[in-house]
């Protein structure tokens, strides 16, 4: 009938991981199922992962590989003849990217095709395409082969479904040109799905009043385009009955690791309120910031929790709540509950009691988009942030005991010495006590600044990244609906050991905490750190295991240390101190400096060793005792 609802089906495929069900599915579910459509969703990652078996998924799919390359072998069924001319190509590049694990029976690429073959053919059998008018795919960085693989043989075999394709990998220009090089795809919605998937159900033929819908018209590919909004506070509370079935379903592996590192999305805003990175595309699907109130975050945990049994969150959002945070941490500490919670975190944003009422509030692990610790490289990444800020945001982690996940960027087309030998001086002083970043080499990502603006990069020219032109024919290359690429530089720069200053800091650390064990320092395993005696302080510096010293700061030293808790200027100490001459201040501040007490950038300083109450009464015999007193 003309105006009967429509019944879907939302998909996602691989390679997402299994520790956190799709969000996106969850929140389209519930907002459909509550309108009065018929919907239902499957998490195909999760039957992926029982078929590659749990190591080899997620081998796949973690550094030093990602989910986008583990999509490769899915080339065979979009593109056969490409993928018959190409075997070699693809095998060489698996096995020159895909370390082994030694203590696994090792994973071929033989093994790798074998098992796509299987899940593939599996994903057509047990899934009850026909039931459904709608077959909706949700993609985000890996999953567009896998969802291209799907749709195209659904189409052979019923040719009356609609097939929609939405989320990141298919926004704007990306969705327009991806619905122009696959004619087995009906539509794709480009932003918020909330609206756009329920008017494709309960009024099918009236493509034009769709908000985001990209859609073809004789033959012609429209978009309408729309700055409609969802506005997050009147989502239902998401659905995750579906993956709790499918996650029963699986291996026994899968379960008892969703069991020990599981954890239950919660979105908590949607884009970011900086959206000004250089290297950031996250935003090219919600370019608006809007954030959801703390009340509706707690109802939604408390509700998540209650009804899945579950303690283990994932805030879903590219930053904390930019005003309400402080209320949020308060809010959720009182409900008195041993939550764990993860989300990514901005350096700058929160100062020293906001992490340890983070910490109270149970957040155990965050993303700090640190980047980098060299001035000059935060200013070509446009972060909006000191490096004065992102050590500040490791100190207070590591003193409220909280675990940063952090990146360091490298390797912009127009790095230069200063950037490394900037971020090689700041290391020396962080290495021994702070913990070290992951690496990670800069891609670039369509919609973003430097893909827009190649040439204030130094970059003469982009390219298909190599994966790229292994796993697409030619002639889609030029169709342009690429999400990665890489670049010629105008100008050829020198390429720096990043690999070296990251492995050295994590050996620096193992040297220091084994250092630290020895009988001879303190047993409490810190490494640089400092007690209050009311009117002194003792601060104790093992980062040099051979030269461990102990400061002894007076009352006024104590004074001016402790105002550097959080980062201060040169000018709020002064008016702090209006009695003492400013030659004193200046002289303590310079003696902090140079014993690297205090971190200064920019007539800011910041205390560097960590706040410890922890009593120390072990022999220190053979620490050097220095009096930095003037």
């Amino acid at each position: 009938m003309h105006n009967e609802k429509k019944t879907i089906l939302l998909v996602a495929m691989p390679f997402d991981g299994v520790t956190i069900p799709s969000i996106q599915l969850a929140v389209l579910e519930t907002y459909c199922s509550q309108r009065g459509i018929s919907i239902e969703t499957r998490h195909l990652y999760l039957k992926a992962a029982e078929f590659y078996g749990l190591q080899n998924y997620h081998g796949l799919i973690y550094p030093p590989n990602d989910s986008y390359t583990a999509q490769m072998v899915f080339s065979r069924y979009v593109f056969p003849e490409h993928w018959e001319k190409n075997q070699d190509r693809f095998r060489e590049y698996f096995q020159q990217h895909s370390p082994q694990n030694t203590s696994l029976p090792p994973f071929t690429f033989e093994e790798y095709v074998q098992r796509t073959d299987t899940l593939y053919q599996w994903i057509l059998d047990h899934v009850d395409w026909r039931s459904f008018d709608i077959i909706g795919f949700t993609l985000n960085y890996g999953q567009l082969l896998p969802s291209l693989a799907v749709a195209k043989k659904i189409k052979e075999l019923a040719p009356e479904k609609t097939i929609v394709f939405g989320g990141s990998r298919t926004v704007g220009d990306l969705g327009i040109n991806v619905l122009r090089a696959f004619d087995y795809i009906d539509c794709i919605v480009s932003g918020d799905g909330e609206d756009a998937l329920f008017l494709l159900a309960s009024s099918p033929d009236s493509y034009k009043t769709i908000p985001g819908l990209i859609y073809r018209n004789n033959n012609k590919v429209h978009w309408n385009k729309s700055d409609a909004i969802v506005d997050l506070n009147t989502l239902p509370v998401p659905a995750y009955d579906q993956f709790y079935q499918e996650l029963a379903a699986s291996s026994n592996d899968i379960q008892q690791y969703y069991q020990y590192y599981g954890r239950l999305p919660v979105e908590i805003s949607r884009g970011c309120w900086w959206n000004q990175c250089t290297f950031c595309n996250l935003n090219i699907q919600h370019p608006c910031y809007r954030e959801k109130h703390y009340s509706h975050i707690i109802q939604e945990i408390r509700t998540l929790s209650e009804r899945y049994r579950m303690m283990d969150f994932q805030l879903i959002g590219n930053t904390l709540p930019k005003t309400d945070y402080k209320t949020l941490f308060e809010k959720l500490k009182n409900l008195g509950r041993d939550f764990s919670f993860f989300v990514e975190a901005r350096a700058g944003q929160l100062n020293s009691e906001d992490y340890t009422c983070m910490k109270e509030a149970g957040f155990t692990m965050i993303q700090t988009g640190i980047e980098s610790f060299s001035q000059n490289y935060l200013r070509k990444m446009n972060k909006g942030v000191r490096v004065i800020d992102n050590i500040a945001a490791l100190k207070f982690c590591k003193e409220n005991e909280i675990k940063n996940n952090y990146n360091l960027l490298v390797r912009y087309p127009n790095e230069e010495p200063v950037d490394f030998e900037e971020t090689k001086k700041i290391v020396q002083q962080l290495k021994a006590y702070l913990d070290a970043p992951q690496l990670c080499e800069l891609r670039v990502m369509q919609g973003s600044h430097i893909q827009r603006h190649p040439r204030q990069f130094n970059i003469e020219q982009l390219h298909y990244s190599p994966i790229d032109e292994i796993m697409y024919p030619s002639e889609f290359l030029e169709k342009g609906f690429m999400f990665v690429y890489h670049f010629t530089q105008t100008n050829k720069t020198s390429d720096h050991p990043w690999e070296s200053l990251v492995e050295d800091w994590k050996k620096e650390q193992e040297k220091c905490n084994h250092e630290d064990s020895s009988p001879h320092t303190t047993n409490d395993h810190r490494i640089f750190y400092f007690v209050d005696g009311g009117n002194f302080i003792k601060i104790y510096d093992k980062r040099d295991p051979q030269n461990i010293k102990i400061f002894v700061l007076n009352e006024l030293e104590r004074s001016v240390l402790l105002s550097c808790i959080d980062i201060i200027s040169g000018k709020e100490l002064q008016r702090k101190f209006l009695d003492v001459p400013e030659f004193e201040l200046t002289a303590i501040l310079q003696s902090f400096e140079q014993n690297g007490l205090v971190f200064a950038e920019d007539e800011q300083y910041l205390c560097l060793p960590l706040r410890c109450r922890a009593k120390n009464t072990q022999d220190k015999k053979e620490e050097c005792l220095v009096n930095i007193s003037p």
